[in-house]
């Protein structure tokens, strides 16, 4: 397997994951409502500017999907997703970066959002 090194991985990265996401029963009626013509191409420019530093993203990615009705406890199964999908189609130093920075993110939004439901 190879490493994300290209836009053309984070573009692979982002489709698969958020395949994956439109068919898990817990998470896909949060997305229900998106309009995937314009967040997929978000995601794929917020993971290039954080993988491949390209630029481009402005954005608060947290808002848009705080905004969701997502729950903390939904983030164990984004992350499980989302590692799943990077393990399943690379694997190398920006791999592991992507998976580090999703675990973070999981643990920032998990955190804000327990914090938004009061526990």
């Amino acid at each position: 397997m190879k490493d994300i090194n290209a836009e053309q991985d984070i573009d692979l990265l982002v489709t698969t994951f958020y395949n994956k996401v439109k068919v898990n029963g817990t998470l896909a009626p949060f997305f229900a409502n998106t309009n995937w013509e314009h967040h997929l191409p978000r995601m794929k420019e917020f993971w290039n500017f954080i993988l491949l530093e390209k630029p481009g993203f402005k954005g608060n990615i947290y808002d848009s999907h705080s905004n969701r009705g997502i729950k903390a406890a939904h983030f164990d199964i984004w992350i499980e997703l989302f590692c799943e999908t990077i393990n399943q189609n690379f694997e190398g130093e920006i791999a592991t970066k992507a998976i580090n920075k999703g675990k973070e993110l999981s643990m920032l939004f998990s955190w804000k959002l327990a914090e938004k439901e009061g526990k």
